[in-house]
């Protein structure tokens, strides 16, 4: 804009030249006027310069404030731009959430699915096992029902030979697993006494077999348990008081020394009434074996603890029929007393007595009864084969 006002005025002032230069050359009188002319040309070109410069000076302010408006705007786009890439950011970051989320929704529903499919196969096993079981139990109760109604179908006889099988299986239970001989008798006598009743051709050789399998029994020896045990209970009982030939703390001493006093001796009877009554504080022990160490109560307390176990282990020995362990027993508690106590007359009696126990027998032969038991069993082949006799 400046230099096209400048070219302007370099125009007008070139045309004014052109023009005055004329008047100039035809007017040389007029000097004085081409003066005031070419002030005023100066003065118009000044004037038109200082306009120039002013609108030049306006459009680069214009131009400066669009220039900062611009950069201004820049700066804003620059700021949004960071916030767009901001919010793009958080955008992804958010989708990477939705993504996680949505692949544990995934994961979670089929866990679900799993669990309803292992869920539902729980109750159809479970159904299946409730049908086997509702299967079960109707064959069972059908069974029921065709014996109770075999049960019913039955006549006296049959009922009493079936109370006598009964009776048998009893004889056989007391005999082997208690050694009961006498409740074994009267089980096999009762079985008789039923077979008798019954009336029935078949069980004859029953009874036959249940008469030898009685008088096998009269045969045995049958050892006084109670006897044995009351014994092992007293024995146990005594022990309680033995002495224990070592020394420890509260261990009274029972020898007197007025009774280690001889009056022949030639000492006064003060003397003999001295001693006595110094019993109890001054007192002699005498041991025939050697003493090793001095124990504490609690020591001997456990070995008379000890003693009264292994005595006890044989009662339980003798309940059971087991001989050979019964006579162990015996043996470790006759070691145990001659180990740990003193070998006075109560000790020695113990002994003797245990002694006693060891060769009395516990145990007898018991003889086979369930041949009479299977006989029976197979009532009906007795049946056939003596209506085959008749």
């Amino acid at each position: 804009m400046a230099e096209e006002i400048q070219e302007q005025a370099d125009e007008s002032t070139s045309s004014e030249n052109n023009t005055v230069s004329p008047v100039a050359v035809n007017a040389k009188g007029g000097s004085q006027q081409g003066l005031w002319l070419g002030l005023l040309n100066i003065f118009l070109v000044l004037a038109v310069a200082g306009i120039g410069f002013y609108l030049f000076e306006i459009q680069r302010d214009d131009l400066n404030g669009l220039t900062n408006e611009v950069h201004k705007e820049d700066l804003q786009l620059i700021e949004i731009s960071g916030q767009m890439t901001e919010y793009q950011k958080q955008l992804a970051a958010m989708q990477s959430q939705f993504a996680t989320i949505q692949t544990q929704f995934s994961t979670m529903e089929s866990e679900i699915t799993n669990k309803d499919q292992v869920v539902n196969q729980a109750l159809e096993n479970f159904s299946g096992l409730n049908d086997e079981k509702l299967a079960a139990n109707k064959k069972e109760l059908s069974i029921s029902i065709d014996q109770i109604k075999r049960q019913l179908g039955k006549t006296r006889g049959d009922w009493l030979i079936a109370d006598a099988e009964y009776l048998l299986t009893v004889a056989n239970q007391r005999l082997h697993l208690v050694g009961d001989v006498n409740a074994a008798i009267k089980a096999l006598t009762a079985a008789d006494q039923r077979l008798r009743e019954s009336g029935g051709g078949g069980v004859f050789k029953v009874r036959e077999e249940i008469a030898t399998e009685i008088s096998l029994l009269k045969k045995v020896q049958v050892p006084d348990v109670v006897g044995i045990y009351s014994k092992l209970k007293l024995i146990a009982k005594d022990s309680e008081t033995l002495r224990l030939r070592f020394p420890y703390t509260g261990k009274k001493i029972a020898v007197d020394l007025a009774s280690n006093v001889e009056s022949e001796a030639g000492e006064g009877q003060w003397f003999v009434d001295l001693l006595a009554d110094l019993n109890g504080l001054v007192s002699i022990r005498r041991v025939e074996q050697p003493v090793r160490a001095i124990i504490s109560q609690g020591d001997a307390h456990f070995i008379k603890q000890q003693l009264k176990l292994r005595i006890e282990v044989a009662m339980l020995s003798l309940l059971q029929h087991q001989d050979d362990l019964f006579k162990q027993d015996l043996e470790d508690s006759k070691s145990w007393i001659k180990s740990n106590y003193e070998a006075n007359e109560q000790a020695t009696q113990i002994i003797l007595d245990i002694k006693e126990l060891q060769n009395t027998p516990i145990h007898s032969d018991i003889p086979d009864v369930s041949k009479s038991l299977t006989m029976l069993r197979n009532i009906s082949k007795l049946r056939v084969e003596a209506d085959k006799a008749l």
